[in-house]
C-alpha cells in the first residue's frame, strides 16, 4: 500500500498487520478512546450482521457477550468501546476462517458498507448522490460523522483521484478499505483503487481513485 503521503510516521497497513498483536492493538485503541467517542446503532447492527455472515452464531454470541450488548437500536449512539470489544472478540476467529487479519477486517468493512447501502438511509443517500462517485466522496465526511466519532476530510488530487483523511478514528485501515470499496462499487465507477495508510495511532489516510 502506498505510504508516500503520510510522512515519516506513515505505516503501510499490509506491513503493520503482519506482526499485529491483536489483543495489544485493540487494548491500545480502547485506551485512547474517551466517553465522547460514539458509534451509531445502525453501524453496530451492520457490524454484527457481518460477523454473523462471515462467522457463525457461536461467534455472534461470544462477540455480543464481550461487548455487553445483544441488540442495537438503529438511531441510538453507543460508546466506541462497544464496537472495539465486539471486534476484538470476532476478528481473531474470522482471521482463521478467511486467511489473515487484514482480509478479515476488509471483509467486515465491505459487509458493513453493503448493509448500509441496503438500509433506508443508504438508499436515500444513493438517490441524493445520483450514483456519482465524486458526490459520494464529498458527502462522506458528513455521512461518517453520523456513524462514527472522528474528523474526516477529502483532498482532491484530480477529477477522479482524492485523499481521504481520518483523524481520531478507532477502526483499522483495512476495515475502512472494504467499506469504501463497497460504497464506490455502488456508484458509476470502474477500476476502483482504495489503499490505506496508518499515519498515527488514530489517524489514517486513503488514496482513492476510479475510472
Amino acid at each position: 500500500m502506498n505510504a508516500t503521503s503520510g510522512g515519516s510516521e506513515a505505516v503501510r497497513w499490509s506491513e503493520a498487520v503482519a506482526s499485529w498483536d491483536q489483543e495489544a492493538a485493540w487494548s491500545r485503541t480502547l485506551a485512547l478512546t474517551t466517553s465522547e467517542d460514539m458509534v451509531g446503532g445502525l453501524f453496530l447492527r451492520g457490524t454484527l450482521k457481518a460477523v454473523r455472515a462471515l462467522g457463525d452464531e457461536s461467534l455472534v454470541a461470544r462477540s455480543t457477550a464481550a461487548c455487553g450488548q445483544t441488540n442495537f437500536l438503529e438511531f441510538f449512539n453507543y460508546p466506541a468501546s462497544v464496537l472495539l470489544r465486539l471486534l476484538a472478540e470476532a476478528v481473531p476467529s474470522l482471521a482463521q476462517r478467511h486467511g489473515d487479519v487484514a482480509h478479515a477486517l476488509w471483509l467486515l468493512g465491505n459487509c458493513v458498507g453493503r448493509d448500509f447501502l441496503d438500509s433506508e438511509s443508504g438508499r436515500a443517500m444513493c438517490q441524493l448522490l445520483r450514483r456519482e462517485a465524486k458526490r459520494l466522496m464529498n458527502h462522506l465526511p458528513a455521512a461518517y460523522q453520523l456513524s462514527l466519532t472522528g474528523t474526516r476530510a477529502v483532498q482532491w488530487l484530480g477529477p477522479q483521484h482524492c485523499r481521504f483523511v481520518m483523524t481520531h478514528d478507532v477502526l483499522p485501515a483495512a476495515f475502512h478499505e472494504g467499506l469504501l470499496v463497497a460504497l464506490l462499487e455502488h456508484m458509476d465507477t470502474r477500476r476502483i483503487h482504495v489503499e490505506g495508510v496508518q499515519t498515527g495511532p488514530l489517524a489514517r489516510e486513503f488514496d482513492i481513485s476510479w475510472r
